[in-house]
């Protein structure tokens, strides 16, 4: 490069020597923090390698012996889906609902009051916070091991989720439709069905369907812990070292989540035409 043309470069920017010293800092601390999680895991490369290549190991026992996958369990895997499909539906229906429901005191342009907001938006962060694991062990000891304890747990981890993600959404809007209402002397039950949720529509059932495909995957793993559907099924064979009725069931697991994924990318691309 020639002088002339270095000559218009602007200059590069200088560093404040107290801006080095903190990225060196955040540099260690990362650093620390890595080391202090290997060795509090119990991390191991030799215990890696074992787990992968052993005589015992995924690659050389547990992969040969899931292949073919078991036939004579496909209609019971099937069924077992569906279930799981069911415990998401539902969950995401009644999350959706109580979202709603909640909706005019968690969003800060629509709620009554700062206390009412911020009293909602904490218990919606509670209900965020637990995850549907715990919520699903907890609804276990009271009401028995079934598919219903895992549509209450996805239920209440979902409101705290989309009532959060719907709340902002009506944070984010337009509000000339909701001011014009107010002005003509509507009321706030009035102005929240023929402002607010038109105004919001596409939105919050685009967010409804993400969360689908998410909700049934939560299914799946809550059926490992009592929840019911294939995750049980998995779960259990798992136990027993059915490796090939395990192949089945993740086969129909995967068709499954691939369904549903397609089936929502759809519907969510026909309500953006509209």
């Amino acid at each position: 490069m020639s002088s002339t043309a270095a000559s218009l470069l602007p200059p590069k920017p200088a560093v404040s020597r107290r801006r080095r010293w903190g990225w060196r800092l955040a540099l260690l601390v990362l650093v620390g923090v890595l080391v202090f999680s290997w060795f509090d895991t119990g991390a191991s490369i030799p215990a890696l390698i074992n787990g992968l290549f052993a005589k015992n190991g995924l690659f050389s026992w547990a992969i040969p012996s899931s292949v073919p996958p078991a036939g004579g369990v496909l209609w019971q895997s099937v069924k077992a889906a569906v279930t799981t499909l069911a415990i998401a539906a539902l969950s995401i229906v009644l999350g959706g609902v109580l979202s709603l429901l909640v909706l005019p005191l968690s969003a800060r342009n629509i709620a009554p009051g700062r206390l009412v907001y911020e009293l909602t938006r904490l218990i919606l962060a509670v209900l965020r916070s637990i995850p549907e694991l715990i919520m699903l062990l907890m609804f276990n000891v009271v009401m028995g091991f079934s598919p219903f304890s895992s549509v209450l747990a996805l239920t209440l981890h979902g409101l705290g989720v989309k009532g959060k993600l719907f709340a902002e959404a009506v944070e984010e809007m337009d509000m000339t439709p909701v001011d014009a209402l107010h002005v003509a002397g509507a009321g706030r039950i009035q102005t929240f069905l023929h402002a607010v949720l038109p105004g919001v529509r596409s939105t919050l059932t685009g967010l409804t369907l993400y969360r689908l495909d998410s909700n049934f995957r939560s299914a799946v793993t809550l059926g490992a812990v009592g929840g019911g559907g294939i995750g049980q099924l998995i779960d259990s064979s798992l136990q027993t070292y059915q490796f090939k009725q395990v192949t089945t069931y993740i086969i129909v697991l995967v068709v499954a989540v691939m369904l549903i994924e397609r089936l929502s990318t759809i519907l969510r691309r026909q309500l953006g035409q509209r």
